[in-house]
């Protein structure tokens, strides 16, 4: 009976010394341990190559997910991690490889020990590219991390008050990228990162006011709302003397606290409710005396110019109202001049269009924004007054910027083509138009300069400008 047991406990030990040197001969240092997981994805008993692209793979589906948060100044803003952030795959597949050891006895216990209880790479190395990390929150609307400064300033009700200290600071960019590394790295995309800030410099009142500072807003149109009213809105301005002393009062490490001002907009609402359009600024009549198509070409770009609607700020643009001139829209072969020649085109005749609006938009004093003359003196208004367009090459152009919206009206009725500008007159200022030959211009050349006058009501002259110069062949 001891023999039998002897022998027993032999095939035993044997039995398990065989079975022990199996494990160890199918450890290979080329494949992983089972139960190897790098970020939650099972790598076990997979060569490198095959581990690796089974994390890039899981990458690949987890991507929309990657999303990095930062907070600065109360605002989140999101960074996608994809392209700027990845696991360093190579070197996690290694560090599991790793996991099996070189000694040939030690296998069989490394992966006995990985079957019966996992063996998680605990933390996977990153490799980031901190330019695309920074730009990709710049793209969704964070601030510039290289200019960004926070002043030493915040708006507390109507009060502008300066933090003790008054030192301006500025985004720690290194320790930021550090941050959103570790979120990366961690997966805890449910946090927000407080964005890191560093001291920079003393405050900078000047810096401070062009923060701060708003002009109040007048009431105005909107334009991609039917010209809809848009009440206007208060500035916020401060008084710097007081500012200076509340600054250099959180300079010694005092808080300080100053008063915000509020300046109102000139036009409110029921302003433009009451007074919009209301007076004639301009008014100026060509007298049409041309061909069938010319007049066609007249009549079809006045319906284009006419009811035209310019908020404060806004321009006109007589191609971008009329459009291309062709057959398909609507336009006949006229008269037009190219190069000094008489030629046939689409449109020939409405420059007479566009030189009427001109000469009103100079008596309305709306700014000329673009201006072009005509090869030769037109027949229709005198030197000096014409308006060239050509579709692609010429335009007219003139900008408001009054506090009130100006309409400009068209009309072509028998032969008459009469431009008025309507608008809101908030003076008894009046446009004087005089037009000066230059003398000594070059052989068959005619120059001549177009002035504004602006005068008061009283002829009190306030402002000579040159509103356009053009050259005429003769």
């Amino acid at each position: 009976m001891k023999k039998f047991l002897i022998l027993l406990t032999t095939g035993i030990l044997l039995l398990a010394a065989g079975g022990y040197t199996v494990l160890c001969a199918v450890s290979d240092t080329e494949h992983i341990l089972p139960g190897v997981t790098v970020r939650g994805v099972d790598v076990g008993n997979m060569t490198a190559e095959d581990a690796v692209r089974a994390l890039r793979e899981e990458a690949d589906r987890n991507s929309d997910h990657a999303l990095i948060t930062v907070s600065l100044d109360g605002v989140n803003y999101t960074a996608r991690a994809e392209g700027a952030a990845e696991l360093d795959y190579e070197a996690a597949v290694q560090e599991a490889l790793q996991k099996t050891p070189d000694e040939f006895w030690l296998r069989g216990a490394a992966w006995l020990k990985a079957f019966q209880g996992g063996n998680p790479v605990s933390r996977p190395p990153v490799k980031t590219d901190p330019d695309a990390l920074c730009a990709a929150l710049i793209s969704n609307g964070f601030p510039d991390i290289d200019t960004y400064v926070r002043q030493p300033v915040t708006v507390q009700g109507d009060r502008l008050v300066f933090s003790a200290g008054a030192v301006e600071e500025k985004i720690d960019k290194e320790t930021l990228v550090d941050r959103m590394t570790e979120t990366y790295e961690k997966e805890t995309y449910s946090e927000v990162i407080p964005c890191p800030l560093t001291p920079a410099k003393a405050a900078d009142l000047e810096q401070i006011y062009q923060e701060i500072h708003k002009e109040p807003e007048n009431a105005t149109l909107d334009p991609d709302h039917n010209y809809a009213i848009v009440e206007g809105k208060p500035g916020i301005d401060f008084d710097m003397e007081q500012a200076r002393k509340a600054l250099e009062t959180a300079k010694s490490g005092k808080e300080a606290s100053i008063d915000l001002l509020y300046p109102q907009p000139e036009v409110h609402a029921r302003d433009l409710e009451e007074r919009m359009f209301s007076d004639v600024l301009a008014t100026y009549t060509t007298v049409v005396n041309d061909t069938p198509n010319a007049v066609s070409n007249i009549q079809l770009a006045t319906k284009k110019c006419s009811e035209i609607i310019l908020p404060s700020g806004y321009e006109f643009s007589f191609n971008k109202a009329v459009g291309e001139q062709t057959a398909a829209t609507g336009f006949k072969t006229a008269d037009a001049i190219l190069d000094g020649k008489i030629i046939q085109a689409y449109g020939g005749g409405i420059c007479q269009v566009s030189t009427t609006i001109f000469a009103a938009s100079l008596y309305a004093n709306l700014d000329i924004l673009e201006h072009w003359n005509h090869d030769y003196v037109s027949s229709y208004i005198e030197a000096g007054m014409d308006a060239a367009v050509a579709w692609g090459v010429l335009d007219m152009r003139v900008g408001n910027s009054f506090t009130y919206p100006v309409k400009i009206e068209v009309r072509c009725t028998g032969n008459n083509l009469t431009a008025t500008i309507f608008g809101t007159k908030t003076d008894d200022s009046f446009v004087e138009i005089e037009t000066e030959v230059l003398q000594n211009s070059p052989p068959h050349t005619m120059e001549v300069v177009t002035h504004r006058n602006v005068y008061t009501e009283n002829k009190r002259h306030v402002f000579t400008e040159k509103a356009a110069y053009s050259s005429y062949v003769q």
